[in-house]
């Protein structure tokens, strides 16, 4: 089996088999799915992206935008199928 990751501007945009890009071995491979698996928590303000060498870098993203027009009550109604 072959291993692949695809790079581009510095940041590892995906690992896999058979999925073209740069091959790399199997222990790379597994190398990189470790630091996957320990990837920092997005938090409301922040997510990380993957460097070539194996370092998460922290980037600023877009707050969620709460509905200020919707109550708890109109969020009840709609999880319950009672909303219009």
């Amino acid at each position: 089996m072959k291993f692949y990751r695809i790079i581009s501007d510095g940041y590892i945009l995906a690992v896999g088999t058979d999925i073209g890009g740069m091959e790399i071995t199997a222990a790379k491979y597994d190398e990189i799915l470790t630091v996957i698996a320990a990837k920092p928590a997005r938090t409301e303000t922040t997510d990380y992206r993957l460097k070539e060498d194996l370092t998460w870098e922290p980037y600023e993203v877009e707050p969620p935008d709460p509905d200020p027009e919707l109550d708890g009550g109109d969020v009840l109604d709609i999880l319950l199928g009672g909303a219009e």
